[in-house]
Order: structure tokens, then C-alpha cells, then sequence
């Protein structure tokens, strides 16, 4: 390829990104009638959004405006189980407090599929070594039990298979 074609698809390409990040910026007039322009949008309800990323002029319209457009249309009758559940002087929640909201509801979930997980591990690990501990009873395996001073006592014959029986139906209960 020539060097001169290759430029050209260097400064065509550059150009082309060049033209989608100035299109990523938002464009409003403040309340004193000036230009503004930024990568987030507005705060509050009084400025009209002119340019939006990835919208058409006009179109966008911060939630507080949104809530106080639907305020003033007129609304059909609430339902009695509607007009018990909420207070007739509570606000509508702003954009923040249902974001909070929405993100503590998302954090609790994780914790609890979090704990779910570390308990259905820990059980896991247990019946482990639950089915180890009879393999090796039944493999004929020295054992050995805390006896009431602390002291280590040597199961026998017969306490082996007692234990043996306890293990396993400890499995059958705990453990399917």
C-alpha cells in the first residue's frame, strides 16, 4: 500500500472519532439565558436541554420535570387500595431516593445469595468430611474419641461400628 493511502485512512479515521465524541456532550441554556455546554446533563427542571447524547433536541427532560408534568395532568380517580397505601402530603420520591432505594435493594440481594452460597459451601465441606470419616471407619481404620479428662480413647470393635452407624445416619439425614 502506498503511504499516501494510508495517511488517508489514518486521517479518515481520526476524523470519523473525532466526530462521535463531539457528539457526546449536553447543551442547555442556564436561567440567565447563557450557552451551556457539558458532559452531564443538567440539574434541576428549569433549563431546556437543547442537545443530549444520543437523543434528539428537546426530547430529554430531568425526572423533577417529568414528576411535575404528570402532577398537573389531570388523573383518574385512585382506587381505594391505591389511596390507603400512600399519605396524601408524601412527595413523589426524587430520582436520588429511588436510585438509593433500588441500590440497597440490588446490595441486600447480593448479601443474601452471598450467604446462601458460603452456607451451601460450608455444608458441602462438612458432609466431606463427614463421608471421609465413615470411609475410613469402615476401612477398619484407627479411631480414636475425646474422652471425658480430654484424654484420647482408641475405639474397639464394636464402639467403631457404633460410631459407624451414628456417622451414617448422620449422612442419610444431613447429607442426601
Amino acid at each position: 500500500m502506498k503511504r499516501s493511502s494510508v495517511l488517508c485512512l489514518l486521517a479518515a479515521a481520526v476524523a470519523m472519532t473525532a466526530s462521535v465524541h463531539a457528539n457526546a456532550y449536553w447543551q442547555w441554556r442556564d436561567a440567565n439565558g447563557r450557552m451551556v455546554y457539558s458532559d452531564v446533563p443538567p440539574s434541576g427542571a428549569a433549563a431546556r436541554v437543547l442537545r443530549a447524547p444520543g437523543r434528539l433536541a428537546g426530547e430529554y427532560q430531568p425526572v423533577e420535570a417529568a414528576n411535575a408534568e404528570s402532577a398537573n395532568a389531570p388523573a383518574a380517580a385512585p382506587t381505594p387500595a391505591k389511596a390507603a397505601g400512600k399519605a396524601k402530603d408524601a412527595p413523589p420520591p426524587t430520582a436520588e431516593e429511588a436510585f438509593q432505594k433500588r441500590r440497597e435493594s440490588r446490595l441486600k440481594a447480593a448479601a443474601e445469595e452471598a450467604r446462601k452460597e458460603t452456607e451451601a459451601a460450608d455444608h458441602e465441606a462438612r458432609c466431606a468430611q463427614l463421608r471421609n470419616y465413615a470411609s475410613g471407619l469402615q476401612q477398619g481404620m484407627r479411631a480414636a474419641v475425646a474422652g471425658p479428662d480430654g484424654s484420647l480413647q482408641h475405639l474397639n470393635s464394636e464402639q467403631r461400628q457404633a460410631e459407624l452407624v451414628r456417622t451414617s445416619a448422620s449422612l442419610e439425614k444431613n447429607c442426601n
